[in-house]
């Protein structure tokens, strides 16, 4: 090990808005040497990392992975060799972002470690879609659980039932089996639901049904992911329809100024920068935006 004592910090990115960074996350990606980061990670974000060394290590749905004991393995290396080193994770590291797992492995080899928590899809993303849930005389409480890893539908009835909200997380790809799981349990096949797919990002889209459609709603789990699937709370409210709502900004390559990009927000577009990497959702639509150069 470096004579130098390094430090591994992970830090909670939030759910893709720029806006939901922490300052305590901010200030760690200022002073990082090193930021290893997630896919789902707003390439904005990594600019508050400037001249910092950035290692991706992203799991793609239905594409590139990492394992998990290779991320593990570059966190040890990494703050072994005395660096300050953030690992960047989406949401919160501790709420189905294997902080734990990665903790674990730094303890055992001597590394010191810290954390800073993140604004979670829970709160960051469902609240900015206008579903309450908790609300008072009517729902006092609410389940969370994760679609991925489940052995037998039947985990999924246990869920079903919790007499208020359910959350899923990463469930897309077994909403067939949730679906049919929680009608068995006796749930009304009227209640609603909210899909909220890539929550915070340029490419965010909101979609309601009801328990009965939701199968059908997302049948191309590709079109889909990552998203977060709310059973039994319907949008409370919508925020005022703005000019540019459900559109994405599009920067020419370089820096995207930032003064703009707020400007554009404000009006309710997604600012992105470059041309988008991936085939647009029905839902979405683009805007092109000149920065000073290309005009």
């Amino acid at each position: 090990m470096s004579e130098k004592t390094g430090i591994v910090t992970l830090v909670g990115a939030g759910p893709g808005d720029p806006d939901l960074l922490t300052i305590g996350a901010a200030r760690a990606l200022n002073r990082a040497d090193v930021v290893v980061y997630d896919n789902l990670v707003c390439p904005e974000v990594l600019e508050f990392a400037a001249g910092a060394e950035l290692i991706d290590v992203g799991k793609l749905p239905f594409g590139k992975q990492t394992a998990q004991e290779t991320i593990n393995g570059i966190l040890v290396r990494e703050g072994s060799l005395g660096r300050n080193v953030v690992r960047l994770k989406g949401g919160d590291p501790f709420i189905y972002g294997r902080g734990t797992e990665e903790i674990e492995a730094l303890h055992c080899a001597g590394v010191p470690f810290r954390v800073i928590p993140g604004v979670t899809s829970l709160n960051g993303v469902l609240g900015a879609a206008g579903v309450a849930l908790t609300t008072r005389g009517r729902n006092r409480g609410f389940a969370v659980f994760s679609g991925a890893g489940a052995t037998s539908t039947s985990e999924f009835r246990r869920w079903a039932e919790y007499p208020g909200p359910v959350v899923i997380y990463m469930g897309v790809n077994r909403a067939a089996d949730i679906t049919a799981e929680f009608l068995a349990a006796g749930r009304d096949q009227n209640e609603p639901v909210v899909v909220v797919a890539r929550g915070g990002t340029p490419r965010e889209t909101i979609a309601e049904s009801t328990l009965a459609e939701l199968p059908d709603l997302i049948a191309n789990p590709a079109e889909w992911t990552p998203a977060i699937i709310v059973i039994g709370a319907a949008r409370e409210y919508a925020f005022k329809a703005r000019p540019l709502d459900g559109r994405i900004a599009v920067f020419n390559a370089g820096s995207l100024d930032s003064a703009a990009a707020d400007e554009l927000r404000a009006l309710g577009a997604k600012p992105a920068r470059g041309v988008a990497h991936e085939p647009a959702h029905p839902f979405a639509r683009e805007v092109a935006v000149p920065t000073e150069a290309h005009k």
